[in-house]
């Protein structure tokens, strides 16, 4: 295990070595734009229609199973 750590920091201390100075700093390697829509207040299902399908409901409530 001590020997494998080595090797890592051996490898880490020559990635140090390289001149990144013309690098852009990265948080991902795909230069990928916000996707998502504007987050917008709309209205949204009253309690009954949220309710409507449910297989099972009790006094408001949807019905699941017991997990433990």
């Amino acid at each position: 295990l001590v020997v494998h750590l080595n090797e890592i920091l051996n490898y880490v201390e020559q990635l140090d070595q390289i001149d990144t100075a013309d690098v852009l700093p990265t948080s991902h390697v795909l230069d990928l734009r916000n996707v998502l829509r504007e987050d917008v207040a709309e209205e949204s299902l009253s309690h009954d229609e949220a309710l409507a399908n449910a297989p099972e409901k009790d006094r408001g409530h949807f019905v699941v199973p017991k997990v433990m």
